[in-house]
C-alpha cells in the first residue's frame, strides 16, 4: 500500500508538472526527487512498528549508518539535479520551491502511515485494558 501511494504521487506530480509546463525535464526530476525522498520517509516511518516518526528519527540520529544514508542519499539527489550528470540523465535542476514542492509531496506520501501506527497504538491500549 505504502509503495502504490508513492508511485501515485510521483506520477501524479510529474504528469501534472507535464501538462502544467510542457518541460519533461522538471516533470521527470520533480517525480524522481519525491521517489527518492519518500524512500528516505517510509525508512523512518517503517523503522518501528510502534513508535511515532518523530521517536524514531530521534532514534536513528544516533544511529551512524543511517546518518551516513541520509546525508548521502541527500547529497546524490543533488548531485543528480545540479551537476553536468544532469543532461546525461534527461533531468534538469529543480528551483527551491520545486524542491520544496517535491519534499512535500513525499512525506504526505509516506506520513500518512502514522495515522495508521497511531490507532494501532489506540487499539493496542483498549485490548489491554479489557
Amino acid at each position: 500500500m505504502q509503495g502504490a501511494l508513492i508511485f501515485m504521487t510521483s506520477f501524479g506530480l510529474y504528469y501534472s508538472m507535464l501538462t502544467a509546463s510542457d518541460d519533461a525535464k522538471i516533470a521527470r526530476s520533480m517525480g524522481l526527487a519525491v521517489i527518492m525522498f519518500a524512500n528516505l520517509f517510509l525508512v523512518h516511518v517503517n523503522s518501528s512498528e510502534n513508535d511515532s516518526v518523530l521517536l524514531s528519527i530521534k532514534n536513528l540520529a544516533k544511529d551512524k549508518v543511517m546518518l551516513i544514508v541520509n546525508i548521502s542519499a541527500v547529497m546524490l539527489i543533488l548531485i543528480m539535479l545540479y551537476s553536468p550528470i544532469s543532461n546525461f540523465l534527461k533531468l534538469a535542476p529543480l528551483t527551491l520551491s520545486q524542491l520544496a514542492t517535491a519534499l512535500l509531496f513525499a512525506a504526505v506520501s509516506v506520513l500518512w502511515y502514522e495515522l495508521v501506527k497511531f490507532m494501532n497504538r489506540i487499539s493496542n491500549k483498549k485490548t489491554k485494558t479489557i
